[in-house]
């Protein structure tokens, strides 16, 4: 019902208001971000933030107040009825000026067209803020709290609506058209609210179920979610050195780096729950953090990765469409490495060989704000080639804490074939993981120190320590990272 509420009123809009066109205009890249990304993420951020504000104030259980507020939402489709019936539509816009729209929305007195407010949203707007304090008010029978409610809904309506000028600090028109890694204004405007929405579902989802909510806190993997996003960080930095030009980031290329980061957060995460559905039982052994066994609803954590899916999606795609195609081979990536019949993490090597080219697509999506479709065209073999040999190597230390696991569930796993409490029969495994530092000094033979501290760290902590933690792995990793970014940009 609410998406059906939502694509109505964008293809209503169009036809209704100006400029009378089917999806306001020819396809194009912009007008899907518009259409599909910015328009939906507006509606559903502010409607889930409605519902969570009536659901708090009236103590109602937010799956009711979801669907009652779910019925109230196609009054949107009214606006551009209204308007053109009054006429032949109006050019609907965020506010071009912020004094008049305050001062004056509710003032029928003054048109409000000229700065991009119809009468339609006027009215509808009015009634909406109505219907839910009348709603509060029979809920408490509290004359105070519903009048408390009709102006925290103003206020959040008015709040979303006006944003966008509030950022441009009153001048939208000198910020939106400025070019820069969110080109056009439509990926400006859908970032905005992309991140109003992900915080939003954040709130929606502790209110729905508040244990299951921080059993999901828990789940995440935030030093594999660090590793993709820094690794995108990565690719991009090097992409702006490989290309010899100067960065000097605004507001909204600090958004659209902020987006890199969620979207690659996002999108392994989603990953995650793909391969937590298929690693019950082994989970039951080793990582303990997998929700499915802490008896969380499985339709609740299923619809928890469509939206992941989802959220990784739209903000790849907002970023550039390289970076939503990128994104998508990553999701497929994890499905051939998780799901059955294929299920390629059963086989040693070729799983880390799968993770190493998910690291690559990663590394890609930074270059892609750079060099758009040919990122991965542009990125050096003298980095592409040992990232792949070197994490092909160094992934193998992931599995170290699942060897009990995977040899009572039949993953054949090179820490299960060559792990053993004995030092010396630790050693052979070690090695493995250590050499993948080593991998960068044949192309890039200035990391030769750095390199061999971190291989011989590595090695020596794998064979000393008899249950050694995936933590370690990933704190030497980003050290070296780190270190790598550093040489190759004095270079």
């Amino acid at each position: 019902t609410i998406f059906t509420f939502v694509f109505l009123r964008i293809f209503g809009e169009g036809i209704f208001e100006s400029p009378h066109k089917i999806g306001y205009g020819d396809f194009s890249y912009p007008s899907v971000i518009q259409y599909f990304i910015h328009f939906p993420l507006f509606y559903l951020s502010l409607f889930l933030g409605l519902v969570i504000v009536i659901s708090l104030l009236t103590s109602e259980v937010i799956q009711r107040v979801t669907a009652v507020a779910s019925i109230g939402l196609g009054l949107i489709l009214f606006v551009p009825v209204i308007d053109w019936s009054m006429g032949k539509g109006y050019l609907i816009t965020y506010p071009l000026r912020l004094k008049p729209f305050f001062i004056n929305f509710f003032n029928p007195l003054v048109s409000l067209t000229e700065i991009g407010v119809s009468p339609g949203q006027r009215i509808v707007i009015g009634l909406i803020g109505s219907l839910i304090a009348f709603y509060v008010y029979r809920k408490r029978r509290n004359f105070l709290i519903a009048l408390l409610t009709l102006i925290i809904s103003f206020g959040m309506i008015f709040f979303y609506g006006a944003l966008p000028t509030i950022i441009a600090l009153d001048r939208p028109e000198n910020v939106y058209l400025t070019g820069g890694i969110l080109e056009t204004d439509q990926q400006k405007f859908a970032a905005i609210y992309a991140l109003l929405f992900l915080i939003a579902l954040l709130v929606y989802y502790y209110r729905l179920n508040e244990s299951h909510f921080k059993i999901l806190v828990k789940s995440l993997r935030f030093e594999r979610m660090l590793f993709y996003s820094g690794i995108g960080i990565f690719g991009f930095i090097l992409a702006i050195r490989q290309r010899g030009i100067g960065f000097q980031a605004n507001f909204f290329d600090l958004l659209g780096l902020a987006l890199l980061v969620l979207t690659l957060a996002i999108g392994f995460q989603a990953a995650q729950v793909i391969n937590d559905f298929f690693d019950v039982e082994a989970d039951r052994v080793s990582r303990i953090r997998n929700p499915l066994l802490k008896d969380i609803d499985r339709n609740y954590y299923s619809i928890w990765g469509l939206n992941l899916i989802f959220l990784s999606l739209c903000l790849a795609l907002i970023i550039s469409y390289p970076s939503f195609l990128i994104m998508v081979s990553y999701l497929l990536l994890s499905v051939i490495y998780s799901v059955p019949p294929v299920r390629l993490k059963r086989f040693p090597l070729i799983s880390t060989f799968i993770l190493a080219i998910a690291a690559i697509l990663a590394m890609g999506m930074g270059y892609s704000l750079i060099y758009a479709n040919r990122a991965l065209n542009t990125m050096p073999k003298t980095i592409l080639i040992p990232t792949i040999l070197g994490l092909t190597f160094g992934f193998i230390a992931k599995d170290i804490q699942d060897v009990v696991a995977d040899r009572e569930n039949g993953v054949i796993t090179l820490p299960g074939l060559l792990y053993n409490q004995s030092y010396i029969r630790r050693l052979p495994l070690g090695l493995l993981v250590g050499i993948s530092y080593l991998c960068y000094i044949i192309f890039i033979p200035k990391v030769l120190i750095g390199a061999t501290i971190c291989s011989i760290l590595t090695i020596l902590y794998t064979v000393f320590i008899k249950r050694p933690k995936e933590w370690f792995y990933f704190l030497m990793l980003y050290l070296y990272g780190i270190y790598l970014l550093l040489i190759l940009l004095k270079a």
